[in-house]
């Protein structure tokens, strides 16, 4: 406590930095025992908002600067830090076409969410001063409340930190309880992993092989339902069915066809899932593009970039 009470905006500023940057480095109860360690409120206030921003900003300007130059592509690799990375593309995605340039602010609040949205508003072509503002503001925003609420419960921090101090015993039942909820996450999700990796692949030059066929299969972009909602290239016949959508929508339109999902995230897992969601409800012939829409892209087959949100199209309009 009396480390924070002296160095708690330089500690803050590090473990920001290295928490936007993607890195597994939980943020808020850092902030937490910083705020309640205060000795001077209005001074330390200051100081540790302006820890905050300035780390936000920093980590999110190296994934904003990617998805400038990388476009969507970034995003593949950065899910994979998420703890959701078969639903990460999809949900920041459906969440940016809804919210536009404002998800730098609101996107603080929701997670999973935060960390994708600023290679998303790189993508899109967000101009450099409109994203350094919007993140500076959404930091600040996320900050203050943080803060006050520690300096609020500094009492109750102060008690907890001590007696992990004092007590072995209780410091050793935290670590063994963190331990098991790490333990019970990973089995959920090996044998989530397992389903998924069961679900049947097409390649792309097997889907646009069947393409010109009499029976060719339909084709589903899960990331979102809506076209301009969804950053970068698509596949030009292909639909639009959230995972969400998938669970509840009717299947005759699908007239018992087969149906090739897509996505554009790790180990195409949210199109895995899509199709386990169609296989689950009867519809057995769905299948999940090997790959994604980076292997479709990569392979030089057609595609189509979908017309912006109109909210999306008037920020970017603003901005140039």
């Amino acid at each position: 406590m009396h480390l924070l009470d002296q160095f708690g905006a330089w500690i803050v500023f590090l473990n920001t930095l290295i928490h936007e940057a993607g890195l597994p480095a939980p943020l808020t109860p850092t902030v937490l025992v910083a705020a309640a360690a205060m000795s001077d409120v209005v001074k330390q206030t200051a100081e540790l908002t302006a820890a905050v921003v300035v780390g936000s900003v920093l980590g999110n300007a190296i994934w904003f600067a990617l998805g400038r130059k990388y476009g969507s592509r970034v995003l593949t690799q950065l899910c994979r830090l998420s703890l959701s990375p078969h639903s990460c593309v999809t949900k920041t995605g459906a969440a940016f076409g809804r919210w536009g340039s404002s998800l730098l602010i609101i996107g603080r609040f929701i997670p999973g969410v935060s960390l994708v949205a600023p290679p998303i508003a790189g993508a899109l072509g967000m101009t450099w001063r409109r994203f350094l503002w919007l993140s500076a503001l959404g930091a600040a925003l996320w900050a203050l409340p943080i803060i006050l609420l520690g300096y609020f419960l500094k009492e109750v921090l102060a008690s907890l930190v001590h007696a992990l101090q004092d007590s072995r015993v209780g410091a050793a039942l935290l670590i063994i309880g963190a331990v098991a909820i790490y333990l019970l996450w990973r089995y959920v999700r090996r044998q989530q992993a397992m389903r998924i990796k069961g679900v049947p692949r097409i390649d792309a030059a097997t889907l646009n092989a069947e393409l010109s066929s009499a029976s060719a299969p339909i084709i589903i972009d899960v990331r979102s339902d809506n076209a301009a909602a969804v950053p970068g290239p698509h596949i030009a016949a292909a639909r639009f069915h959230s995972l969400n959508t998938l669970r509840t929508m009717p299947l005759e339109p699908l007239g018992g066809r087969p149906v090739v999902l897509y996505c554009a995230c790790p180990e195409e897992a949210s199109a895995a899932m899509g199709a386990l969601v169609l296989q689950g409800r009867g519809h057995l012939d769905a299948r999940a593009l090997q790959g994604g829409i980076e292997a479709w892209i990569a392979a030089g087959y057609a595609s189509t970039l979908a017309r912006r949100a109109p909210h999306v199209a008037r920020d970017l309009e603003h901005e140039l």
